[in-house]
């Protein structure tokens, strides 16, 4: 099932992702702009405990 963001969310988010794109380092930039986001990859998920960042 797939993930719904609302469309102002997702037209907010369409210039960084174009220019994360474009990036020399897009894994990067695209991970970082997708963090604003609140979308994550599942390896991340350890560094959450119920929905709050584990901080070191």
């Amino acid at each position: 099932m797939p993930n719904f963001i609302p469309d102002a969310t997702y037209d907010r988010l369409l210039p960084d992702l174009r220019e994360a794109a474009l990036s020399g380092d897009w894994r990067s930039a695209l991970a970082e702009v997708l963090g604003a986001a609140d979308v994550l990859p599942e390896v991340c998920r350890g560094d959450f405990v119920e929905g709050v960042r584990l901080v070191a």
